[in-house]
């Protein structure tokens, strides 16, 4: 038999997947993860306490949104990295014209403040340990995003793990938002943004060795 044969023998054998099976998959995964890191801050961290206030605050809405869409783009650079051989698509520049733009209002922000508040908007009350939070709270959805790129048929490794930190990273920086009570942008993009940077950077490294086939 010729490899044409060969090839085509062993594709016709293989059952077809699902039209959104994949997304499924992963998007089930996510949300059991997503509810045992809430799971996780209301335990060990606990809610703010002034969350019926915040609420009420543009500044809370600004933070949450700003996570979320980098786990948007996480979850899509993901889905992406699970076909083999698919481009990064439109995510991978989007995740930076993001934080460039919190970064500009950030910019803004601190030039209107008095030059002796500047200081405490950027380096808030926590800043030592909110990386670190954001990475552990992001542990569930990591493990889980990886269980998903498991299943499916990644090739680029490292990008992939890449793309797992980065879904983890947003989705445990929007769950830390609800112990978290810094909401300048300033904070918010430099301290968030180190956090995410930091699950992105553990996927990098630790993809092809959780995702080799």
């Amino acid at each position: 038999m010729k490899t044409d044969e060969l090839i085509a023998a062993l594709a016709a054998d293989t059952p077809a997947v699902a039209p959104g099976a994949l997304r499924r998959r992963l998007a089930l995964a996510l949300l059991a993860a997503t509810a045992a890191a809430v799971a996780l801050v209301l335990v060990w961290l606990g809610m703010r306490p002034d969350m019926h206030f915040a609420m009420r605050k543009a500044a809370f809405w600004i933070k949450a949104g700003y996570t979320l869409a980098l786990a948007a783009c996480g979850f899509s650079l993901t889905l992406r990295m699970g076909r083999p051989g698919a481009g990064a698509g439109p995510a991978l520049g989007a995740a930076p014209a993001i934080f460039g733009a919190l970064a500009v209002l950030a910019a803004v922000e601190l030039l209107a403040s008095p030059a002796g508040l500047r200081a405490d908007e950027l380096m808030g009350d926590s800043w030592r340990a909110c990386p670190f939070l954001i990475m552990v709270i992001a542990t569930p959805v990591f493990a889980a995003t990886i269980w998903a790129l498991r299943g499916m048929a990644p090739t680029r490794l490292r990008v992939a793990g890449a793309s797992a930190g980065l879904l983890a990273g947003g989705v445990g920086a929007t769950v830390y938002g609800l112990h978290c009570q810094e909401m300048s942008a300033a904070f918010v993009v430099t301290w968030y943004s180190l956090g995410v940077a930091g699950c992105v950077a553990v996927g990098a490294l630790l993809g092809p060795r959780l995702l080799r086939w």
